[in-house]
């Protein structure tokens, strides 16, 4: 007899992160891309990358429709380590974006080096687009400098037509906010990959699975 607590028990993260691959891959004849948010404590984890690689192992989506979305508050409470821990994420196949980007105080010079392929720009830029102010120009700098460094953009936090008017103007590619649609669970999704509602003239939308 063995007592209950000797036996080794599998992270919560751990667990989320392989039920979320293996609805994705129900989902890959459509083409479906995930994304993964990933806490800091996640990212300080040394096992993280060897979870994510079982997770695709064993839900058999391509590593290169998985991204994982590290937020720069995440990434700067210890830059080595997550430097480390997403050039080992990166080897796997696997995307990686920067979530709330312009939030977490992270420099020109970090975001160079980061093996990142994706910015979300932080909602807090796209709401100050109804205050006036300088924030479109901020958005257009951003959405330069983006380029520049061949990064996809994901503006965070469309919630009116104003809003996704000017990033449309401004040559942003993808959005995410309650105009375009709001989380869901996965019955929602598959609703959404029936039915076809968005046009191929539309930004690219990112559904949030709830």
């Amino acid at each position: 007899h063995r007592d209950l607590h000797s036996f080794p028990t599998r992270r919560s993260s751990d667990l989320i992160l392989e039920e979320a691959c293996r609805q994705a891959a129900t989902w890959a004849a459509q083409g479906l891309e995930l994304a993964v948010n990933v806490s800091a404590h996640q990212l300080s984890h040394r096992g993280f990358t060897e979870e994510v690689r079982r997770a695709l192992r064993t839900s058999g989506i391509a590593p290169s429709s998985l991204t994982v979305e590290i937020t720069e508050t995440a990434l700067m409470r210890d830059v080595p380590g997550a430097y480390e821990r997403m050039r080992e994420i990166k080897s796997l196949g696997v995307r990686l974006a920067l979530d709330d980007f312009g939030t977490g105080y992270a420099s020109l010079s970090h975001l160079q080096r980061m093996p990142v392929d994706i910015l979300k720009i932080d909602r807090s830029f796209v709401a100050a687009l109804n205050d006036g102010g300088r924030s479109r120009e901020l958005l257009e700098a951003i959405l330069g400098m983006a380029g520049s460094l061949s990064l996809e953009v994901i503006a965070e936090g469309v919630d009116d037509q104003a809003q996704l008017t000017v990033l449309e103007q401004l040559g942003c590619q993808m959005a995410q906010g309650y105009l375009l649609g709001q989380p869901v669970p996965p019955q929602g999704i598959e609703t959404l990959l029936t039915s076809r509602q968005l046009s191929a003239s539309e930004p690219r939308r990112a559904a949030q699975v709830r």
